[in-house]
Protein backbone atom coordinates (compact mmCIF):
# COMPACT_ATOMS: atom_id res chain seq x y z
CA UNK A 1 0.00 0.00 0.00
CA UNK A 2 2.82 2.31 0.14
CA UNK A 3 4.10 3.41 -3.03
CA UNK A 4 7.00 5.75 -3.07
CA UNK A 5 6.55 8.84 -4.88
CA UNK A 6 9.26 11.01 -6.90
CA UNK A 7 10.69 12.09 -3.52
CA UNK A 8 11.06 8.64 -1.76
CA UNK A 9 7.79 9.65 0.61
CA UNK A 10 5.08 6.96 1.16
CA UNK A 11 1.45 7.56 -0.60
CA UNK A 12 -0.94 9.07 2.10
CA UNK A 13 -4.69 7.87 1.71
CA UNK A 14 -7.22 10.24 2.67
CA UNK A 15 -8.16 11.22 5.97
CA UNK A 16 -12.18 10.53 6.34
CA UNK A 17 -12.57 13.95 7.49
CA UNK A 18 -11.40 15.02 4.18
CA UNK A 19 -13.04 12.35 2.08
CA UNK A 20 -16.49 13.73 3.75
CA UNK A 21 -15.51 16.85 2.93
CA UNK A 22 -14.80 16.44 -0.42
CA UNK A 23 -18.11 14.29 -1.06
CA UNK A 24 -20.05 17.33 0.58
CA UNK A 25 -18.04 19.68 -1.57
CA UNK A 26 -16.47 21.84 1.35
CA UNK A 27 -13.22 21.86 0.28
CA UNK A 28 -11.56 24.59 -2.06
CA UNK A 29 -10.45 24.16 -5.06
CA UNK A 30 -6.87 23.36 -4.97
CA UNK A 31 -8.02 20.88 -2.09
CA UNK A 32 -10.75 19.37 -4.09
CA UNK A 33 -8.20 19.23 -7.12
CA UNK A 34 -5.55 17.09 -5.20
CA UNK A 35 -8.45 15.04 -3.50
CA UNK A 36 -9.95 14.09 -6.77
CA UNK A 37 -6.30 13.44 -8.29
CA UNK A 38 -5.48 11.06 -5.37
CA UNK A 39 -8.93 9.48 -5.39
CA UNK A 40 -8.83 8.50 -9.62
CA UNK A 41 -4.91 7.06 -8.22
CA UNK A 42 -5.71 5.31 -5.55
CA UNK A 43 -8.18 2.71 -5.38
CA UNK A 44 -8.70 2.73 -1.43
CA UNK A 45 -9.81 6.33 -1.28
CA UNK A 46 -11.94 5.88 -4.41
CA UNK A 47 -13.67 2.85 -2.29
CA UNK A 48 -14.23 5.26 0.89
CA UNK A 49 -15.27 8.19 -1.18
CA UNK A 50 -17.93 5.64 -3.00
CA UNK A 51 -19.05 4.69 0.60
CA UNK A 52 -19.45 7.98 1.49
CA UNK A 53 -20.97 8.95 -1.61
CA UNK A 54 -24.30 5.87 -0.81
CA UNK A 55 -24.57 6.87 3.04
CA UNK A 56 -24.70 10.54 1.81
CA UNK A 57 -27.34 9.89 -0.27
CA UNK A 58 -28.90 7.43 1.97
CA UNK A 59 -29.23 10.14 4.78
CA UNK A 60 -30.57 12.53 2.57
CA UNK A 61 -33.44 10.11 0.95
CA UNK A 62 -34.13 8.98 4.33
CA UNK A 63 -37.80 10.04 5.95
CA UNK A 64 -37.72 11.53 9.23
CA UNK A 65 -37.93 9.69 11.95
CA UNK A 66 -41.60 10.09 13.96
CA UNK A 67 -42.47 9.38 17.40
CA UNK A 68 -45.70 7.82 18.45
CA UNK A 69 -48.67 10.07 20.31
CA UNK A 70 -48.47 8.02 23.24
CA UNK A 71 -44.26 8.99 23.95
CA UNK A 72 -44.69 12.54 22.79
CA UNK A 73 -48.00 12.74 25.56
CA UNK A 74 -46.43 10.92 28.19
CA UNK A 75 -42.97 13.24 27.50
CA UNK A 76 -45.15 16.73 27.74
CA UNK A 77 -46.53 15.70 30.74
CA UNK A 78 -43.42 15.08 32.76
CA UNK A 79 -42.97 18.52 33.96
CA UNK A 80 -46.57 18.30 35.78
CA UNK A 81 -46.41 14.54 37.10
CA UNK A 82 -42.80 14.25 38.15
CA UNK A 83 -41.93 15.36 41.48
CA UNK A 84 -38.47 17.10 40.68
CA UNK A 85 -35.82 17.07 43.58
CA UNK A 86 -34.60 19.84 45.37
CA UNK A 87 -32.52 22.79 44.58
CA UNK A 88 -28.97 22.23 45.83
CA UNK A 89 -27.32 23.32 48.82
CA UNK A 90 -26.13 26.74 48.81
CA UNK A 91 -28.69 27.78 45.75
CA UNK A 92 -31.75 28.99 44.74
CA UNK A 93 -34.26 30.38 42.33
CA UNK A 94 -35.29 33.67 41.98
CA UNK A 95 -39.03 34.60 41.02
CA UNK A 96 -37.54 35.90 37.59
CA UNK A 97 -36.36 32.17 37.34
CA UNK A 98 -32.29 32.95 38.18
CA UNK A 99 -29.79 31.24 40.09
CA UNK A 100 -28.40 32.64 43.27
CA UNK A 101 -26.07 31.58 45.98
CA UNK A 102 -27.37 31.45 49.11
CA UNK A 103 -25.11 31.96 52.65
CA UNK A 104 -25.84 29.52 55.21
CA UNK A 105 -25.81 31.06 58.56
CA UNK A 106 -24.78 27.49 60.30
CA UNK A 107 -21.47 27.78 58.57
CA UNK A 108 -18.99 30.92 59.17
CA UNK A 109 -18.91 33.16 55.86
CA UNK A 110 -15.92 33.02 53.50
CA UNK A 111 -12.77 34.78 54.76
CA UNK A 112 -13.88 34.89 58.44
CA UNK A 113 -11.27 32.30 59.81
CA UNK A 114 -7.77 32.30 61.36
CA UNK A 115 -5.58 35.17 59.63
CA UNK A 116 -2.88 33.59 57.30
CA UNK A 117 0.58 33.18 59.45
CA UNK A 118 -1.78 32.92 62.82
CA UNK A 119 -1.52 28.94 63.37
CA UNK A 120 1.38 26.60 64.69
CA UNK A 121 4.25 26.31 61.92
CA UNK A 122 4.35 22.99 60.05
CA UNK A 123 6.43 20.29 61.99
CA UNK A 124 5.69 21.91 65.33
CA UNK A 125 2.58 19.61 66.02
CA UNK A 126 5.00 17.43 67.41
CA UNK A 127 4.54 14.56 64.46
CA UNK A 128 8.04 13.63 64.87
CA UNK A 129 8.54 13.69 68.90
CA UNK A 130 5.54 10.92 68.85
CA UNK A 131 5.97 7.21 70.00
CA UNK A 132 5.29 6.04 66.17
CA UNK A 133 8.79 8.15 64.85
CA UNK A 134 10.87 6.65 67.44
CA UNK A 135 9.90 3.70 66.09
CA UNK A 136 10.27 4.37 62.94
CA UNK A 137 13.72 5.78 63.25
CA UNK A 138 14.77 2.48 64.94
CA UNK A 139 13.26 0.58 61.97
CA UNK A 140 15.44 2.41 59.48
CA UNK A 141 18.52 2.62 61.55
CA UNK A 142 18.38 -1.75 62.10
CA UNK A 143 17.70 -1.90 58.57
CA UNK A 144 20.68 0.10 58.05
CA UNK A 145 23.20 -1.91 60.33
CA UNK A 146 22.00 -5.25 59.05
CA UNK A 147 22.81 -3.91 55.45
CA UNK A 148 25.94 -3.32 56.20
CA UNK A 149 26.64 -6.53 57.99
CA UNK A 150 25.65 -8.12 55.17
CA UNK A 151 27.59 -6.61 52.73
CA UNK A 152 30.97 -7.21 55.30
CA UNK A 153 32.89 -10.48 56.02
CA UNK A 154 35.63 -10.84 57.88
CA UNK A 155 38.88 -11.66 56.17
CA UNK A 156 40.28 -14.90 57.60
CA UNK A 157 42.82 -15.16 55.87
CA UNK A 158 41.63 -18.18 53.32
CA UNK A 159 41.76 -17.82 50.02
CA UNK A 160 38.67 -18.26 48.45
CA UNK A 161 38.16 -22.18 46.70
CA UNK A 162 37.79 -22.22 42.72
CA UNK A 163 34.48 -22.87 41.71
CA UNK A 164 33.62 -26.33 40.58
CA UNK A 165 33.80 -26.98 36.89
CA UNK A 166 31.88 -29.99 35.17
CA UNK A 167 32.88 -32.98 33.85
CA UNK A 168 31.65 -31.84 30.36
CA UNK A 169 32.71 -28.38 30.18
CA UNK A 170 36.03 -28.84 27.67
CA UNK A 171 34.33 -31.19 25.54
CA UNK A 172 32.60 -27.96 24.26
CA UNK A 173 35.73 -26.33 23.21
CA UNK A 174 37.65 -29.32 22.74
CA UNK A 175 39.61 -29.63 19.63
CA UNK A 176 40.60 -32.21 16.84
CA UNK A 177 43.98 -32.62 15.84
Amino acid sequence: MTDLRGWGLPEQHLLPDAVVAFVDGELSSTARERASAHIQSCGFCAFETYTQQQARAAVRTASTPTAPASLLDRLGAIPQEVELPSAPDGLSITEDGQFVAVQRTDKPAFGSGPMLGSSRPLGSNGWFSGRRARQGAGVVVSGMLLGALAFTTPDSGEQPSAPAVPQNAGAVFATTP
